[in-house]
């Protein structure tokens, strides 16, 4: 039968990828260490780890147990921190996950605005992936996800679908900086950045370019949105991408334009199925909508007669821009 004590000593051994490091961390001699692993991989019925140079190196089967450790371990620490704010009479907590194009900088500046008017309140907010966040809400490991969409809607609730439109990025010294709007024309034969390609969004800017039928130089390629900015900062090419990164980087040496194509970037709130809202969380949902109306344009006005969308007060993203500088 499992014992705490082994799972405790596996969970040190997967921390350090050490016997003598998990013994030090729970205070224990080596040998004891040693022992519950063994004890462990007995009751388990497979080997955990296996020795190379540099450490323990955890089997598929350890870092499968791994996850499902974490996941209980994550569920003693909320109600360590629950405790913690009984004695200490806080205001309440708020744990949020999130994939990453929000987290960078857009949910901190909610959360700057929330944390202003709720003092005391205790706020988590960790990156995943939107797969990943919204298996965690589920499991009610936090009180709010935001996933990209489609997302699976099966024990959660899952809220209407936000969509905001991807603008070009490009260094400050390029030729195109001279334009208000760039066209999909603009990028033929540009050295071009794109987004990984499993990715959603990554699939709808190579759509839009193959129904215009125009070729680019895809010569690099990267997960993230901040990469990317950061690659195009560089002067390696030019991209698309979503504007809550893009405006984070916005004078910091990227150059943003909208574009004349309406290439939606889509995601969605989730919530646990079966526990009530809270009132702070309604709250902290509140204050978040109010600051996506910088970034969500649903409108199909928001096009000219032309087809290309116009620069709304609300959706500038240049140098001096609020959102880009703070």
């Amino acid at each position: 039968m499992l014992s705490w004590r082994q799972i405790e000593a596996f969970r040190a051994v997967m921390l350090t990828r050490s016997m003598t490091g998990a013994a030090e961390m729970l205070a224990v001699t080596q040998p004891a260490i040693s022992r519950l692993v063994k004890d462990l991989e007995q009751e388990v019925k497979f080997t955990l780890f296996t020795r190379r140079r540099g450490g323990l190196v955890p089997s598929a089967g350890a870092m499968a147990l791994y996850a499902e450790v974490q996941h209980s371990f994550s569920g003693l620490d909320r109600i360590g921190r629950a405790a913690h704010r009984f004695r200490n009479k806080q205001a309440g907590a708020l744990r949020i996950a999130c994939f990453p194009a929000l987290t960078l900088t857009f949910l901190p500046q909610v959360i700057r605005e929330f944390a202003s008017r709720h003092d005391g309140v205790s706020i988590a907010l960790h990156t995943h992936n939107s797969p990943d966040g919204t298996d965690l809400v589920r499991a009610q490991h936090y009180d709010l996800g935001l996933t990209m969409t489609p997302t699976s809607e099966a024990g959660v609730i899952v809220g209407p679908v936000l969509r905001s439109w991807c603008v070009c990025i490009m260094p400050p010294d390029h030729e195109l900086t001279k334009k208000d709007v760039i066209s999909l024309k603009d990028f033929r034969d540009q050295p071009f950045i794109s987004l990984a390609e499993d990715t959603t969004t990554r699939f709808k800017i190579d759509s839009a370019f193959r129904a215009a039928n125009i070729e680019r130089r895809l010569e690099m390629e990267a997960r993230w949105s901040a990469v990317i900015c950061n690659m195009v900062s560089l002067g390696l090419g030019l991209s698309i991408i979503e504007p809550f990164t893009a405006s984070s980087f916005a004078g910091k040496g990227l150059e943003v334009r909208p574009i004349n194509v309406m290439i939606d970037f889509s995601f969605a709130t989730v919530m646990p199925l079966g526990k009530e809202e809270s009132p702070l969380l309604a709250e902290f949902i509140a204050c978040m909508n109010e600051r996506l109306k910088f970034y969500l344009i649903d409108d199909p006005g928001d096009l000219d007669d032309g087809g290309e969308q116009r620069l709304d007060d609300k959706f500038k993203l240049y140098p001096g821009d609020e959102r880009g500088s703070t």
